[in-house]
């Protein structure tokens, strides 16, 4: 709590800092394109897609604040179950991928490097972007139903349904973007680059008990994901 407590307040001095920016430079705000609008998608090392609406205020090129919605889940779809203790049932998940995340909010800063102008009529830039930022689950623990059968062939009709919760799970992730970008027209931007995070999928069912035990999960691991981006200035 109070490493979040601490993020909190690093975040509001950042935000506080870009207000002074804006101010610095609010002459030339009507003749600059503040906002980027990016459609990102990502495949992650932990056998997942993700794809990110964001939304980036840029007050001046350099520096900017990014908030991302993440829509994220494994693949291949794969339903967990396993047999009871007494053996004479098998229990599954109702929904495929009910154990990992759906959704996230990504807030991030934005660094950019000078850009590299090129084309005969400087119609094209090249720069590079650093992006540290955080993964917050929404919500961070998971909650599903899961079926009970008849441990025996042939039978495909649940006797009951009982709902499973999570408590316990981080609320805070943390991840860091690299990108490079080719701008056109001063408008259009595409991008390609590397997330790395500790961002775990799974980890709102991680406390998760079923008949005495904890959900057979994949091991937390770091994350690395390798995503591309359209974007456009307005």
């Amino acid at each position: 709590m109070n490493r979040f407590k601490t993020l909190i307040v690093r975040f509001s001095i950042a935000i506080f800092i870009l207000c002074g920016f804006v101010s610095l430079y609010s002459q030339d705000m009507n003749e600059k394109r503040l906002w980027l609008v990016e459609l990102n998608g990502a495949l992650t090392s932990q056998s997942s897609w993700e794809v990110e609406p964001s939304v980036t205020f840029l007050p001046i090129d350099y520096v900017g604040l990014t908030a991302g919605l993440v829509f994220t889940s494994p693949y291949p779809s794969k339903s967990l179950g396993g047999v009871t203790v007494n053996k004479q049932f098998w229990w599954s998940e109702t929904n495929d991928n009910s154990v990992s995340y759906y959704f996230a909010f990504r807030p991030a800063l934005r660094f950019n490097s000078p850009k590299l102008w090129i084309g005969r009529d400087k119609d094209y830039a090249l720069y590079f972007s650093v992006s540290p930022g955080l993964t917050i689950p929404l919500p961070s623990d998971r909650r599903f139903t899961i079926d009970y059968f008849p441990n025996k062939n042939g039978a495909w009709s649940a006797l009951k349904r009982e709902e499973v919760a999570n408590s316990g799970a981080r609320k805070v992730y943390y991840n860091v973007r690299t990108a490079v970008s080719l701008e056109m027209d001063e408008r259009i931007i595409l991008s390609a680059g590397y997330t790395f995070s500790d961002f775990d999928i799974y980890g709102g069912s991680r406390n998760i008990i079923v008949e005495g035990g904890k959900l057979p999960l994949p091991k937390a691991c770091m994350m690395h994901s390798a995503f591309v981006s359209i974007g456009v200035r307005l």
